[in-house]
């Protein structure tokens, strides 16, 4: 018996969590013009939309061409036409093209009929295991429930025409009632859908789906999560982050705070800072940062001009002429000093105040609210736990994180700081324990829905892994052909892929 591809097989996963969303799209989708898409992507007949371009048409006259035999499944014949297979190529073209990539390639499209044709001799074994079972039909109840699903969806989409057309909340019913059927024949003109053969086409291809969840619920039963392996799954994440982020502050904030990925372990070091930011007069505001801007590039300058006087040249303008360097009064360090203070100065006595307040015994909570005017110390949880701020970090502007860390204990507060926004008085609130984080009751119900799904998928690959060892699956030489070409093309984006990682770590030494 052939095997399968083990990439082939990793992939194949994936995809049929991504087959399987397909129908429900449709249930989701917010127009009608989303709705009959997504119906029309999950038809039996495979074709496809005109967006998918040339790949599409390439795929399309594939399927077209006289069938032949690619494999059998204990006697079924998988031909090339095979609605499974080619429903997973066309899907796959037509969403990478959307995103734009080039789906022509052959190599891509060696790729997704290799996978087309594993996923349809899966599809076989679901269906042969449906048979056995005697649950190859979905309940009345299973349709019912479709049908009804389908008329929601038809009725919210011809409502949401029908407002696209300019129809009035207090329309009358003679309004609404020659609305719709100008809405009614408009789809059917533009997608070819009437009421009945849209819900007929929406149970239809959202058939397979059931089927495979009805035989899935009767071989694997109830999957449920025990404790153990709850916290098993939450301890092999903060493990994986933990690697990942130990040593590197750069990449755990770059990860976190910019990408937005979430991190279940937390480096050493990390305080929780809350602040008040007052703001600054604009023209001693401005007249700092000028003066100091102009600080840094004499000091560039200076260092520009000791390189071109060791080697004997001579900073002339663009007419050729020497630079005048007394054009312009420097700017000393004294000068941005006398600036900074300024700022400093001007703040001084709200200082004071809120200071005084603070040491009478007014919250620093408290103060945030009457003076400060950072919109982020509004919201939880930042109000309450403050930012997270470490010696390392890139997020903050630098005056900022230094602040932040110079202080010795909790409950200290900073002498004023001049940051890029304003003044700051920083208060030391917390420290933030290294390691696991520690989960609120939704994070970890998600966490755990989490786990479960990543079980049942688990349960789901064996089931079928366990129905192929013991399937009698065998490819023609056109299937062995498919499959062949499916290998090396994954072969070759593998060595692309490990080349261009040996480059780039090259360059990086």
């Amino acid at each position: 018996m052939a095997k399968m591809n083990k990439k082939l097989a990793a992939l194949l996963l994936a995809l049929t969590v991504a087959l399987c969303g397909i129908c429900a799209a449709a249930e989701e989708a917010g127009t009608a013009d989303a709705a009959t898409e997504a119906a029309a992507a999950t038809e039996t007949t495979g074709t496809e939309t005109t967006e998918a371009g040339d790949a599409a048409e390439t795929a399309e006259a594939a399927a077209a061409e006289e069938p032949v035999l690619l494999a059998t499944v204990n006697g079924d014949s998988i031909m090339s036409d095979n609605t499974a297979l080619n429903q997973l190529v066309n899907y796959y073209v037509e969403y990478y093209s959307a995103m734009g990539a080039d789906t022509s390639d052959p190599g891509f499209l060696a790729t997704v009929r290799g996978l087309g044709l594993e996923w349809a001799i899966d599809d076989a074994l679901y269906m042969q295991k449906a048979k056995e079972l005697q649950i190859d039909a979905m309940t009345a109840e299973q349709k019912a429930e479709l049908e009804a699903a389908a008329k929601s969806v038809w009725d919210d989409n011809v409502e949401y025409f029908m407002s696209m057309q300019g129809l009035a909340d207090d329309a009358s019913e003679e309004e609404r009632a020659a609305a719709k059927e100008t809405v009614l024949a408009s789809i059917e003109q533009q997608y070819g859908y009437t009421e009945e053969s849209y819900i007929s086409s929406y149970v239809e291809s959202y058939e397979e789906v059931q089927l495979r969840e009805n035989v899935e619920k009767a071989v694997l039963g109830e999957v449920t999560l025990t404790e153990e392996e709850e916290s098993a799954y939450f301890n092999d994440l903060v493990e994986e982050d933990r690697q990942q982020y130990e040593e590197n502050i750069f990449m755990y904030e770059y990860m976190t705070g910019i990408q937005g990925q979430t991190s279940f372990y937390v480096p050493e070091g990390y305080r929780g800072v809350t602040h008040i930011l007052l703001p600054v007069d604009d023209e001693l505001m401005n007249t700092y940062t000028t003066l100091a801007a102009k600080l840094e590039e004499q000091a560039e300058a200076d260092t520009s001009d000791g390189t071109a006087a060791e080697t004997g040249e001579t900073a002339e303008t663009a007419d050729g002429e020497t630079e005048d360097a007394t054009a312009e009064e420097p700017v000393t360090e004294e000068m941005v000093a006398a600036a900074r203070q300024a700022i400093l100065d001007s703040v001084q006595p709200t200082v004071d105040e809120i200071m005084a307040k603070y040491q009478a015994g007014t919250p620093f909570a408290d103060l945030i609210a009457e003076y400060g005017t950072d919109p982020g110390m509004t919201q939880e949880p930042n109000k309450t736990n403050g930012y997270a701020v470490h010696a390392q970090s890139i997020l903050w502007d630098p005056a900022f994180t230094e602040g932040a860390m110079s202080l010795e204990k909790i409950g200290d507060v900073s002498e004023p700081v001049l940051g890029s926004y304003g003044i700051h008085l920083i208060h030391y609130t917390r420290d933030i324990p290294a390691g696991a984080v520690e989960l609120t009751i939704e994070e970890r119900e998600d966490l755990r829905a989490e786990a479960l799904s990543e079980k049942e998928n688990e349960m789901k690959a064996n089931m079928v892994s366990q129905w192929r060892d013991a399937a009698d699956i065998q490819y023609t030489a056109d299937g062995q052909k498919l499959m062949d070409d499916a290998a090396a093309a994954n072969e070759a984006a593998e060595e692309s892929v490990t080349a261009t990682e040996a480059t780039e770590a090259t360059l990086g030494e």
